[in-house]
């Protein structure tokens, strides 16, 4: 069966809070889980409880809130930023007074020789100092913040539309394997009650022929279908134990064995029309366009100027004298001459606009590709809506003509073989209808979960898992 759960890329569907609630509060207790938690000792693990299971033990649902979490921090880290910055240096330094007058370019690490041009070289070194507190703020940035705020939370409503769809998606796997298990279940006693009937039928014949009333090859034929019945048993045996393991993994508990309700064997669900919701992968989708589109605006405001209050004040000290004196010692370490400043800024690069664009440009391609896919997910949940329909039309004409089989069949398997007994047919005669009441036994028991999977599709392509509970919920 087919599930969107491809997680390409809603406003928030309802649950959003829960999630969080419940995977963060459960978090610690599911890192300290020792053991599996199982329901009461007798009683089937109803789908609702499974489900719960797996919302506050599987740890891949915890790590998608704990990516929320991080997301929710950086939207707090973003607001920071419209802080002034306030840098506080010194040092204390010793070494020689030459200085020498000319201008230095920015570019790597500048040493600066402070100072008049003294008139000869000399490697007299004294001690100095330097002491400052800057101040820088940036109250204007012509929509820089903005951009950076939305972007932080675009990123947020992104990881939280992820784990939403990862949590539906959860939910589809855990009823999906839930309603596979009962399937296997089901067919492994159809296997065991074929594994009865075959035996008994394969001690007549033999007696039978050891008796010269029938051929000896019609006891090797009864041989051999005792054993293909067993090989079809152990089959079903290791389906239900792939089945098992799966369960136990999406549950998030080590080496459990599980009884499913057997409610979706007995009852069929009647019609119904799912609800118009927004689907957690179309929401996903949307949510990467909105990211991408923030991410285009951030770049494409990195151009814009940034205006800035700056404020300074420092202080210097020398062991060289006005008069030239380098003889002050470890005095010339304190400061002797203070001074403050304060100013507006605007920093602005020109020439920085071909870059911008070009990656503007990328960005919105980026977004565009995302879009198209969003279209392809929609083509594909509408195709999946028809297809469960169908299957679902399909799957009621198979429950009407399921037990009209079962009937008939095991009406040609007593025929045949009370003709066998009386001569009148082949031991390949009754295995022909052994067979067919093998395999009416098999849709007959599979009619009803084959209806509750095609529900099952009908909610995966609604997105909207209440809908799945309501044929069975009172």
């Amino acid at each position: 069966m087919f599930f969107p759960f491809v997680p390409p890329v809603r406003r928030l569907p309802a649950g959003s809070a829960w999630l969080l609630v419940a995977l963060l509060l459960a978090g610690p207790a599911s890192q300290a889980q020792q053991r599996p938690v199982h329901p009461a000792a007798g009683r089937p693990l109803s789908l609702n409880e499974a489900l719960d299971l797996a919302r506050t033990q599987a740890p891949h649902l915890q790590a998608k809130a704990y990516q929320v979490q991080a997301a929710e921090a950086d939207i707090a880290q973003t607001k920071t930023q419209r802080l002034p910055s306030v840098r506080l240096s010194g040092q204390v330094s010793y070494g020689s007074t030459n200085a020498v007058a000319g201008t230095m370019l920015p570019v790597g690490t500048i040493i600066p020789s402070s100072g008049s041009l003294s008139g000869v070289n000399s490697y007299n070194a004294v001690f100095g100092s330097m002491g400052t507190a800057l101040m820088e703020w940036s109250p204007v940035t012509f929509g820089q913040y903005p951009a950076q705020r939305a972007r932080a939370e675009a990123a947020r409503d992104y990881a939280q539309a992820d784990a939403d769809n990862e949590l539906f998606t959860q939910q589809l796997r855990v009823a999906q394997t839930y309603l596979d298990l009962l399937a296997t279940q089901s067919l492994r006693q159809v296997r065991e009650q074929d594994v009865r009937r075959v035996s008994i039928l394969k001690k007549t014949i033999t007696r039978l022929a050891l008796h010269g009333l029938r051929p000896g090859v019609d006891s090797t034929l009864a041989r051999a279908a005792e054993a293909q019945s067993k090989l079809a048993l152990v089959s079903a045996q290791e389906q239900e134990a792939d089945r098992q393991a799966r369960l136990s993994t999406l549950l998030g508990q080590p080496g459990a064995t599980w009884q499913p309700d057997t409610l979706y064997n007995r009852t069929l669900p009647p019609a119904l029309v799912p609800p118009t919701a927004t689907h957690p992968t179309l929401g996903l989708q949307q949510r990467a366009v909105d990211l991408g589109q923030a991410r285009e605006t951030v770049i494409r405001r990195q151009y814009r100027p940034r205006l800035s209050l700056l404020g300074a004040t420092w202080g210097r000290g020398s062991g060289l004298g006005s008069n030239g004196q380098t003889d002050y010692g470890l005095a010339g370490a304190a400061p002797t001459r203070f001074n403050y400043a304060v100013g507006v800024g605007v920093v602005f690069d020109l020439l920085d606009w071909p870059r911008v664009q070009a990656q503007a440009k990328a960005e919105n391609l980026r977004t565009q590709g995302l879009q198209a896919e969003y279209q392809q997910q929609q083509l594909e949940l509408s195709n999946q809506a028809t297809l469960a329909n169908q299957r679902l039309q399909l799957a009621a004409e198979r429950a009407r003509q399921a037990p009209l089989q079962l009937a008939a069949a095991r009406q040609a398997y007593r025929q045949k073989l009370a003709l066998y007994n009386s001569g009148l047919a082949t031991v390949v005669d009754v295995t022909q209808a052994l067979y067919g009441l093998q395999q009416a036994e098999q849709d007959q028991v599979l009619t009803a979960n084959a209806a509750w999977q095609a529900v099952l599709l009908q909610t995966a392509a609604a997105g909207d898992f209440s809908f799945f509970f309501t044929p069975v919920t009172p």
